[in-house]
């Protein structure tokens, strides 16, 4: 088995679940993109799919052997042993420089700092707060008078208390028959204006329209969005349903037999070349392959 007859019959997603190779690592070694991978890692992966898929790629390999080959021995630089143990040295003691500034600054801020200069480092802090920060006692007589002045000021008698009780009720029933007669009337009208509203924006049914995918036996294919150009591929034996109502879609198939059905018409295409296809809500354009390159289709699943 060949490289060509593995994707045929194979997409890159199943690909990479057999053998375990990512998709990534699959389309750059696929692509030939050998720069983006290192020599073990192209020919191990050689080596997995003949394994995996019984298949011959020694044509594969050699070219990877040949491109590994004529570019692997121009990208060493040696660098001098002396340079970098000099740059490690000045490393470690331009840190302990660091350390030992911070240490200091550290220790005059707790120690040197007295109110007067922290109120004119910070001046928008009170100074009950600052005579807080450095331990001063005499906030504590502070806080007490404000507690005092708290308590007298929230006193109220029992007396004044009963009389505001009563007054209120009194206040409560007067404005409540006028107050709920108002808000009967005003949420009925609330309610039909409402109701109205509903029955005009409610949405017609939306006709769905459908493309069928059917296979003769069984059929690769790769789908793009496309207007967010996701893309995602499928191997099917039963019809698949490609909703055109909503998106227009980038279709790209392998060369087993097929046809498309769209409302009562069938096109088939059993002639043994991959196609390339854009379907929409305007129905089905035959594309080329430069054609479906260029309008976001995936060059190479």
């Amino acid at each position: 088995m060949q490289l060509n007859d593995i994707l045929e019959e194979n997409s890159v997603r199943a690909i990479s679940q057999k053998t375990k190779i990512s998709e990534d690592n699959l389309e750059n070694l696929l692509n030939k993109n050998f720069d983006a991978l290192k020599k073990i890692k192209t020919l191990g992966f050689i080596s997995i799919i003949e394994r995996e898929y019984n298949a011959d790629l020694n044509a594969l390999r050699e070219e990877a052997k040949e491109y590994y080959g004529d570019v692997h021995e121009d990208q060493s630089v040696t660098l001098g042993r002396p340079i970098m143990e000099e740059k490690k040295g000045k490393s470690k003691f331009f840190m302990l420089v660091i350390f030992a500034l911070l240490g200091y600054a550290t220790w005059y801020f707790l120690t040197q700092f007295d109110k007067k200069n922290l109120s004119e480092l910070i001046p928008f802090i009170d100074e009950s707060t600052i005579e807080s920060f450095i331990g001063d006692k005499k906030t504590d007589n502070t806080d007490l008078e404000d507690l005092s002045i708290a308590k007298v000021s929230v006193a109220v008698t029992p007396e004044e208390k009963v009389v505001e009780t009563v007054t209120q009720a009194e206040s409560t029933a007067q404005v409540m028959p006028a107050t709920s007669e108002n808000s009967v009337e005003h949420d009925t009208e609330n309610s039909v204006e409402v109701t109205q509203t509903v029955e005009d924006i409610t949405p017609q049914a939306v006709t769905k329209k459908i493309v069928s995918i059917v296979p003769v036996n069984r059929l690769w294919f790769g789908i793009v969005n496309a207007d967010t150009f996701a893309r995602e591929n499928f191997s099917v034996s039963e019809p698949y349903e490609l909703d055109v109502s909503a998106h227009g879609w980038l279709l790209s198939t392998s060369s087993a037999a097929f046809s498309l059905q769209e409302d009562d018409e069938t096109k088939e295409f059993n002639d043994a070349k991959e196609h390339y296809f854009k379907i929409d809500a305007n129905g089905i354009k035959v594309l080329t392959k430069s054609d479906y390159v260029a309008l976001g289709g995936w060059p190479q699943w």
